[in-house]
């Protein structure tokens, strides 16, 4: 009798913080609808990845002020913001990001025999690097807000940390779906990319270390390297990569993240933002 109360309230506590989870999507959605409806082309088509990304932010930030703090009441430091640490973190993430991003393209060559070549042409790569830098900054805080933050915290607190990491990322893989050239692969790595950014928002560096990786990571591979980013290719002045001959290896069309080289790096990138505490799994919830 006790062990089917008590699997009736954790899944009665389950349903609540789906229910939640769903009013925090529905005002999230609602506003990043909105704001494409009502200036659909602010900056032209230069800015599109800023536009989005910022559209997405505002969204997503909102359904974190009005459902996370407003009718939740949970503080900004409980949904991963530590704001004395913060500038700290990110830096940090933007950099182990970066360099697995290096890591990956790198692989790709030596097991692969990818290309990349460089041409003098920065006065045109600068020009168009600020606008992509700009918009892949906002578009890995947008995604932090939507499969991070609240809603992994809340539904940590129903049903766990791991099953609810779990949970979201399959969630982050199903969102990718409809990329360009997706395969199974990519999803797998997609899913695995959600498991490296959750342990990195439950470690103590949270939200600014997980968004700083995620920003990392994809100027990373599109910046630097011209590489496609979850199937978009970029196609930067001055920098050129070129797959290999198997897509399996190095992703193919879809870029590094499709491939089995994205698949061991974030493991080690796994395995970097756990440090220590990968010998004492008990600790990886840090406060």
């Amino acid at each position: 009798m006790t062990a089917r109360v008590l699997f009736g309230g954790r899944a009665k506590a389950a349903g609540v913080a789906v229910l939640w989870l769903l009013l925090f999507a529905a005002v999230g959605l609602a506003v990043f609808g909105g704001l494409y409806a009502l200036v659909p082309a602010l900056g032209g088509r230069q800015w599109e990845i800023a536009r989005q990304g910022a559209y997405e932010v505002a969204g997503f930030l909102t359904a974190t002020l009005v459902v996370g703090r407003l009718l939740n009441g949970r503080s900004w430091e409980w949904m991963g913001w530590r704001a004395a640490v913060a500038p700290r973190r990110m830096a940090r993430g933007v950099g182990l990001g970066a360099l697995m991003a290096a890591l990956a393209v790198g692989l790709a060559w030596m097991l692969n025999r990818a290309g990349l070549s460089v041409a003098p042409e920065w006065a045109q790569w600068l020009g168009a690097a600020l606008p992509l830098g700009v918009g892949l900054c906002l578009a890995a805080l947008g995604e932090e807000l939507m499969f991070r933050g609240y809603a992994l915290r809340r539904l940590a607190e129903s049903v766990g940390p791991v099953a609810a990491l779990v949970v979201l990322s399959a969630v982050f893989a199903v969102a990718h779906a409809a990329n360009p050239d997706v395969a199974g692969f990519a999803l797998v790595n997609v899913f695995l990319a959600g498991v490296w950014l959750s342990f990195a928002f439950f470690s103590p560096g949270g939200m600014p270390l997980c968004w700083g990786l995620h920003f990392g990571w994809n100027a990373g591979l599109s910046l630097v390297f011209d590489a496609p980013v979850s199937g978009f290719p970029f196609r930067m002045p001055a920098v050129q990569y070129v797959p290999g001959r198997h897509p399996w290896v190095d992703g193919g069309p879809f870029g590094p993240e499709g491939g089995i080289v994205a698949t061991i790096v974030l493991m080690l990138g796994t395995a970097a933002v756990l440090g220590p505490r990968l010998r004492r799994p008990r600790e990886w919830l840090a406060a």
